[in-house]
């Protein structure tokens, strides 16, 4: 019925697919403006401003991690600690995941950056890398492919890790130690932080006592009663 439109069980030949597939190209290539001005939108409304790709810490970060998700919390204010130490470290946090901005990624790393660690919550078995250590790479080794390593000083080194899988817990020493491994001159790839691998061996080793809370923070526990009425 024209008056109640609807279509089930479609399907498209060859002649035809491939084409319907390519021509929803401008509409991805169009996000990425569409969604930052929807955050300049918001940041003029609610004074809160999101960037496709956020940069914290040193302007000059020469180590820089990069992630998105609920670590990155983690991982932005253990920068700020360490930068305020003087330490030239970074945090790049991904806002905007798919469609995937090389334009954007690249604009938001600083120059003077030499040394990757993309960090991964999930993992892959039997890839090559997991899905946005993956695109990183290809990223800026397109990126810079095109504009000899500009606006790098040169084309930065880039390793994988994972962490967090099924919530393992995400700390500031695992987030210090990954920095740390950054300074080595043959840092290890595709490792793993916040678990003790005995079968590949590619965990890190962690200082599990470190912790960058301000000495003057007062922590209050709180106790109530527990759903059977007994105190907790």
């Amino acid at each position: 019925s024209p008056d109640r439109p609807c279509i089930r069980g479609t399907a498209q030949n060859p002649d035809v697919f491939f084409q319907a597939r390519e021509a929803v190209n401008p509409y991805y290539l169009a996000a990425p403006g569409i969604v930052e001005s929807v955050m300049d939108k918001f940041a003029r409304v609610v004074g809160r401003q999101y960037r496709l790709f956020d940069f914290v810490g040193a302007p000059d970060a020469e180590r820089v991690i990069v992630l998105m998700g609920s670590g990155a919390e983690a991982a932005e204010e253990t920068a700020e600690t360490l930068t305020a130490r003087g330490e030239k470290v970074g945090v790049l946090k991904v806002r905007l995941y798919r469609p995937f901005s090389v334009e954007h990624l690249v604009g938001a790393l600083p120059a003077s950056v030499k040394t990757l660690a993309v960090l991964d919550r999930t993992k892959e078995p039997g890839a090559a890398g997991e899905p946005l250590y993956v695109d990183v790479v290809t990223a800026l080794s397109e990126a810079c492919q095109l504009t000899g390593a500009a606006p790098f000083r040169s084309m930065p080194r880039i390793l994988g890790g994972r962490y967090g899988l099924s919530s393992k817990e995400f700390t500031p020493s695992m987030v210090s130690t990954v920095f740390e491994t950054l300074r080595r001159d043959r840092p290890p790839n595709h490792f793993t932080i916040g678990i003790e691998d005995d079968v590949t061996r590619r965990s890190l080793p962690f200082d599990a006592e470190l912790d960058i809370e301000p000495k003057d923070v007062v922590r209050a526990d709180f106790f109530g009663l527990g759903a059977d009425g007994t105190d907790t």
